[in-house]
């Protein structure tokens, strides 16, 4: 920037002073003809006439004015203006009618008019040797500029007088070789005034586009906290607003954006696991699926072929008939799942009675808990209002109750109560004498995770249990606790309060 404005403001003063050089002559001669052929016109249409006495002063006053000689002839040639006395050089100088600090003596000789002009002094200005001639002009004269015969109307002779004007252009060619002797000079002042234009203009703009070149790199390097302090109304001003309205959008954007690829990172995180889960459970349910049917299948096969024992059908068709109803339980329980995680599944919503739902959950299985030896009480107060899904919530509880007879030894008892607090249903189930690892208590919502590692049949059902409970509560916004306590494990669900 500073190059580039130094080199132009010194060309252009350079330009401007050439120009002024080369243009100044000529566009001088134009306007001093112009001026002069105007005083002409002008004089002569202003002439008093036959009033020689104005006409003198006026001729005085326009020679002063265009810096012009004037001198008027008789029709006979014979001059009349200016006045001149026949005096020898040695005669005592006279006052100029011209300036009045300036005096001259002067003779019409055959030659023309012999004119000294002296200051006061004595010193001369013109000497004998410039004589001046009849036009005007002089034998050693500068160029002069000439107008000859200007016919003066409206005396009262026979014949008018005529005028004769002659202007030196002497002055502008002192000038033009003035200027051409300052060259070196004014192209030294010039080029200073240039350099120091040009260094405080490049510093004044450059200041402003190094600071915004600073926050420019620290926005590179992903910092949007720092702003341009340049505030002002010119195009500058207006970039540095832009930059800072560019650092605060690239700031919320880039949080926005990390918000954005954390939140993917977690969706991604959970699909993963989502994917390994539904991978395990795929292969647990293979499992699961596997054992039975080849349980049935080989005994299937030695009662056909009447193997050994297997030639009594009666018992193993039993048995068999036994497995095959465990694996429709189990497929009614894989059914259950798929529609409970299916996105469009919505439970149907009804008022219900949660203390018959508990009762009539608890009676099939009263009956094995009479077989074990285990006893079952229940404090359930009455009618009990919630909103939810009969079928589902059924299966829930059913699930609950049956999980804590599984996992009751002998002697000991389960309590099922329910209670409402604040307008909410609570239910709790408690089996004594049982305790859990409290690690695992979170895994057991997981589908076929059993604490029993062997999954045997004869220790517990297949898994599926407790992940259906929490899909069932999960639907119906319950809350939902499983935690050891003093004598045994507690199961707790609260209800919302029923909707209106």
């Amino acid at each position: 920037m500073f190059v580039i404005t130094s080199t132009v403001l010194t060309a252009f003063a350079l330009l401007v002073y050439g120009t002024l050089y080369f243009i100044l002559p000529s566009f001088y001669l134009h306007s001093k003809q112009s001026e002069l052929d105007r005083g002409i016109a002008e004089l002569v249409q202003a002439y008093p006439g036959s009033d020689w006495a104005t006409a003198k002063i006026r001729f005085r006053d326009f020679a002063i004015q265009h810096n012009a000689s004037v001198t008027v002839r008789d029709a006979s040639g014979s001059l009349i203006f200016p006045e001149f006395e026949k005096v020898q050089q040695t005669s005592p100088l006279q006052e100029s009618p011209l300036h009045p600090a300036v005096s001259l003596q002067a003779s019409e000789t055959s030659a023309g008019i012999q004119v000294w002009i002296a200051d006061l002094t004595g010193a001369d200005f013109l000497n004998e040797n410039q004589v001046i001639g009849v036009g005007g002009k002089t034998s050693a004269a500068p160029e002069m500029l000439v107008r000859e015969n200007v016919v003066l109307p409206g005396h009262a002779q026979a014949e008018d007088y005529t005028m004769n004007v002659a202007a030196s252009l002497q002055p502008i060619d002192e000038a033009a070789e003035v200027l051409l002797k300052l060259t070196p000079y004014m192209a030294l002042i010039i080029l200073l005034l240039a350099i120091v234009a040009a260094s405080s203009y490049a510093r004044m703009f450059a200041r402003p586009l190094v600071e915004m070149s600073r926050v420019a790199r620290r926005m590179a390097g992903l910092d949007f906290s720092v702003r341009a302090r340049y505030a002002s109304d010119d195009e500058i001003g207006e970039i540095s607003r832009s930059l800072n309205g560019l650092a605060v959008n690239l700031e919320r954007t880039m949080q926005e954006l990390t918000t954005a690829n954390r939140a993917l990172k977690d969706d991604i995180q959970r699909k993963e696991e989502t994917e390994a889960l539904r991978s395990e459970f795929v292969a647990t349910l293979s499992h699961e699926l596997k054992t039975p049917l080849t349980a049935i299948s080989g005994q299937l096969e030695a009662m056909i072929h009447n193997v050994g024992p297997y030639r009594d059908r009666e018992k193993y068709l039993a048995q068999t008939h036994r497995i095959v109803k465990q694996m429709e339980k189990l497929v009614f329980e894989i059914l259950e799942i798929s529609q409970l995680e299916n996105r469009g599944f919505e439970p149907l919503m009804k008022p219900l009675n949660l203390s018959e739902l508990l009762r009539e959950a608890a009676e099939p299985i009263r009956y094995y808990c009479e077989l074990q030896g285990i006893a079952i009480e229940a404090d359930i107060a009455p009618d009990l209002p919630v909103s939810g899904d009969a079928r589902l919530l059924a299966k829930a509880l059913s699930n609950i109750i049956a999980n804590a007879a599984y996992y009751t030894t002998r002697g000991q008892r389960i309590r099922i109560r329910a209670e409402s607090i604040d307008g909410a249903a609570q239910v709790h189930v408690h089996n004594a004498g049982a305790q859990l690892e409290t690690s695992e208590i979170p895994r057991l919502f997981e589908p076929f995770y059993r604490v029993d590692k062997s999954r045997s049949r004869t220790t517990g059902g297949s898994g599926l249990g407790l992940y259906i409970v929490k899909n069932v509560l999960d639907a119906h916004d319950a809350a939902y606790d499983l935690r050891n306590d003093q004598d045994g494990v507690l199961f707790t669900i609260a209800f919302p309060p029923p909707s209106r």
